[in-house]
């Protein structure tokens, strides 16, 4: 099916499921229609708003226990699956919430329901109370979403491969708890043990993958430009590849970064019955080394105009000849440990009935990945809505560089201009005035710049003179009082 304008899409499906057994279609009853997914969040949730001139839903009644089977496409999708098009009726939302119910005018009244996935709500009325015993982590968390006691879905699972086979005990935890509790200590087999496992949900399923397998895939799924002037309202492709909005979200404290341990970081693992000492250094710089970097960054597989990734921090040394990584105090982490050998200081080449789960396998290597991508370059834009977008996906955008001492201006910004990870999208679909219109609202983040910061220096201490000063007493002061 031709697009004939672009965010244009079709409901093939809208009904709604109610406690008393009755299904009502509301497909010519929607008003929007909001789906959101967050790769830092295990589930979907959106809402509908209904407009219903019928009175249809009067006699439900609505009361947020309901089956939402809805179907969303875009008209150019040409393959009928999941993958293209936003299908929710073999696994249907469930409406857990009355945001609005009110009388608009004599005979209309308009409903707002907030809606979730079924694995939420299961997620909330039961408990895993459990130990799972030497398998990898990958298969821990398979079993809680398809077991028929725990989570019991039948979606499809997309999943990363995982190194370590691991003891977890679930202490009386909710499903969906316990699995991102495994996520912080998963370590990827493929990307050298990276610890930057997540666990979220897409309209087309679940994802258990780490942040370095979404930021090593070849291909964008779509490149956007920041404008494209003097189109011809007929070229629905091109408007389709132009930003409706964007705006740059400042995201960079220094103080804040340095905090939290994305530039250096230090761990001390004291063993309490051998009375040692270990220490564990982190050095962003060092993932950005070539032949050396531990870490995949978003330009992994970027077009040839890009040399290499170049961080997010200038290089420079300060007043006392040191880089912003040489300060591993800044974030500090103290693990007591109890070894089982004498002198036992071992580290992730320790081998026994389990892998080993210490913290200097994951905690700073991960915390500083976590806090690079708060940190990272931010935009939030509005494209023209398909469905076939997901969190997670990479996508180019191309701003163009405003700089006038650029020769050539029509030339993407060094800072600006690349691939994102889109980590937050929110599917807005409208219907009003005769026509249908869908738009995607993106948060995306780069973990690089293209042009390296520059590395001359800014003196912090420019000088003066040290003045140290007794305050003095009150009788001291010749001053005569003056109350």
């Amino acid at each position: 099916m031709k697009l004939n304008y672009p965010g244009e899409y079709i409901i093939e499906k809208c009904s709604i499921s109610a406690t008393s057994g009755r299904t009502i279609d509301v497909t010519s009853l929607v008003a929007s229609i909001n789906i959101f997914e967050d790769i830092f969040r295990t589930s979907i949730t959106g809402d509908i708003s209904l407009v219903d001139t019928n009175q249809l839903l009067t006699s439900l009644p609505i009361i947020g226990q309901e089956k939402l089977l809805l179907k969303l496409s875009t008209p150019q999708s040409t393959v009928a699956d999941r993958s293209r098009s936003l299908d929710f009726t073999e696994y249907p939302l469930y409406i857990y919430k009355v945001d609005a119910a009110a009388r608009v005018n004599e005979g209309t009244d308009a409903y707002t329901l907030s809606f979730t996935t079924a694995e939420a709500i299961r997620s909330n009325r039961i408990r895993v109370s459990q130990a799972f015993e030497g398998e990898p982590a990958v298969d821990i968390v398979q079993k809680i979403i398809r077991d028929e006691d725990l989570l019991n879905s039948k979606k499809e699972f997309y999943y990363e491969e995982t190194a370590n086979n691991y003891k977890f005990v679930s202490p009386n935890m909710r499903p969906l708890d316990f699995i991102n509790a495994i996520t912080k200590r998963s370590l990827s087999a493929k990307y050298n043990f990276a610890p930057t496992f997540v666990f979220y949900e897409t309209c087309k399923g679940f994802f258990f993958r780490s942040i370095d397998s979404m930021m090593d895939r070849k291909n964008v799924r779509a490149v956007f430009l920041e404008d494209t002037p003097n189109l011809e309202q007929t070229d629905v492709s091109r408007m389709m590849m132009s930003m409706i909005d964007y705006n740059i979200v400042s995201s960079t404290n220094v103080m804040a970064n340095m905090r939290k341990g994305m530039y250096a970081s230090n761990l001390l693992m004291i063993d309490l019955v051998n009375k040692t000492v270990e220490n564990f250094n982190y050095n962003y710089f060092d993932s950005f080394e070539e032949g050396e970097k531990e870490d995949v960054h978003i330009d992994e597989h970027a077009s040839s105009y890009v040399s290499d990734s170049k961080p997010l921090a200038s290089e420079c040394k300060d007043d006392f000849g040191n880089f912003l990584v040489d300060y591993d105090q800044s974030a500090t982490y103290m693990q007591a440990v109890d070894r089982d050998q004498p002198g036992g200081l071992y580290s992730v080449r320790h081998t026994g009935t389990f892998d080993y789960t210490g913290t200097d396998s994951w905690l700073q290597r991960r915390k500083g990945r976590f806090a690079a991508m708060d940190a990272a370059i931010t935009l939030n834009i509005t494209v023209h809505g398909q469905t076939s977008f997901s969190a997670g996906d990479l996508i180019g955008i191309n701003i163009q560089n405003k700089n006038p001492q650029v020769a050539d201006q029509g030339a993407g910004d060094p800072y600006y201009s690349g691939r994102y990870l889109i980590t937050k999208l929110r599917h807005k679909f409208t219907q009003g005035d005769g026509q249908s219109k869908h738009t995607c609202h993106m948060q995306v983040v780069r973990d690089t710049v293209t042009q390296a910061y520059p590395a001359n220096g800014v003196s912090v201490f420019d000088g003066g003179t040290p003045v140290d000063q007794l305050i003095p007493l009150g009788e001291e002061d010749p001053s005569p009082s003056l109350y």
